[in-house]
This record gives structure tokens, sequence and C-alpha cells, in this order.
């Protein structure tokens, strides 16, 4: 964790501070991110997580209002910090960014706590706003995300069965002992399911998923 202090006296009187964590595996954008918002006086303090387990350390320690949990992140994806952080910090604000939206992904982040929804691609004014709005206690999402076209595949009824485990940080492992089977196996029915939703990660089978119809999302 990398802790920022904002030295612009202003943070204490034009607006309530905020303390923020940033949660992204690419060190660029951690570090690009805390430059741009820390000079802003509505933060008090901004810190830094290279990961999951970083990010829920730097929540016992450093106390967040705001997180910015970036979506896509190795071993323990962004649904699945989303929904450790907000199961133990559920006060905490969290506000998802992501390279695209989609109905489904936007659904299933709102539906597991977050606070709010944002494109990589957003400009630091309106990034900004949201970190404000979320701070607030008010929600943003967009308004009409864009499901992508395509058809649904067939999936095995095992398939699905791995599929609704996935996007929980388990390893295949732990899938193995949960489902009864070997992690080989395990293996083999996510690399089918990868290749039947066209996609290179946990995260973007289950937003898939989901955006398909393939698993509810229930309100």
């Amino acid at each position: 964790m990398n802790p920022h202090v904002c030295s612009d006296s202003t943070a204490m009187t034009s607006s309530p501070s905020i303390r923020l964590l940033i949660i992204d595996d690419h060190a660029v954008v951690r570090e690009g991110l805390e430059a741009m918002l820390g000079v802003d006086p509505c933060f008090a303090e901004i810190a830094t997580a290279a990961s999951t387990e970083e990010g829920v350390q730097a929540c016992r320690d450093f106390h967040p209002d705001v997180i910015l949990l970036d979506l896509r992140m190795p071993e323990c994806d962004g649904f699945s910090a989303l929904e450790i952080i907000h199961r133990q910090w559920p006060s905490i604000r969290i506000l998802v960014l992501s390279a695209g939206a989609t109905a489904a992904e936007v659904k299933l982040v709102k539906r597991n706590g977050a606070s709010g929804y944002l494109s990589k691609s957003v400009d630091r004014a309106s990034l900004l706003a949201a970190i404000r709005t979320v701070a607030a206690g008010e929600m943003i999402f967009p308004r009409d995300p864009v499901p992508k076209a395509g058809d649904a595949p067939q999936l095995s009824a095992r398939e699905l069965e791995v599929l609704r485990h996935l996007g929980r940080g388990l390893s295949s492992q732990e899938l193995g002992v949960v489902l009864g089977i070997s992690p080989e196996t395990v293996k083999s029915h996510i690399k089918a399911i990868f290749q039947k939703l066209t996609v290179t990660d946990r995260a973007e089978a289950v937003s898939r998923a989901y955006e398909l119809g393939l698993l509810g999302v229930d309100r």
C-alpha cells in the first residue's frame, strides 16, 4: 500500500475530505490515477493496492471511504474483490472501473454491492464527479449499457456448474474439491468454457454468461 497525503489546505474547507483507495494490478494505472486525483482538495489521503489481497489489507489499515476497483485483475478478479470487500466493509463505497460497459456486467457489480460503474476512458472531471457522488452516498451507473450481440453457446451441465463457481477466486484445485472432480478436469472444463464464450479470463466468462442469460441476474 502506498499512501499519499494531499497537502492542499483547502481539503478540509471546500468539501468533506475523502480517503480514497485505488486497487489496480497495473502500476502505471495506479500511479497515473494517484497523480491525477491527488492534486484535488477533496481528498484527504490516497492509497494504492496492486491486488485483491493488498486491497483487503488496505481496507483494514487505511479505512477508505471510497475505492476505485479495477474489474480485470489476475488471480482474484474484480468481481471477487468486490464481493469480499463489500461483505466485510459494507459502508465502503466502491466505484468499479472497466474497459467497457455491458448490461450484464453493470447488473452483476451492482448486485454485488458496487456504488458505481465507470469506463476507464472517462475524463478526469467525470471521474472526480463520480467519486464525490458515491462518497455522498449516491450511486452512479450507466443508464443504457449496450450488451454484446451473439447467440448463447451450448454449455454442458457440468460446464454450467463450473461456470457458476467461477469469479470467486477459487483455484482449480479448490473448485475440484467443491465439485468432486480432479483439478485437471476443472481446467479442461474452464478451457472449454472460455472457447465457447470466446473469452480469455474468468471475469470475462462470468460477465459473458450473465449477459447471455446462462446465469440469472436477480435483483
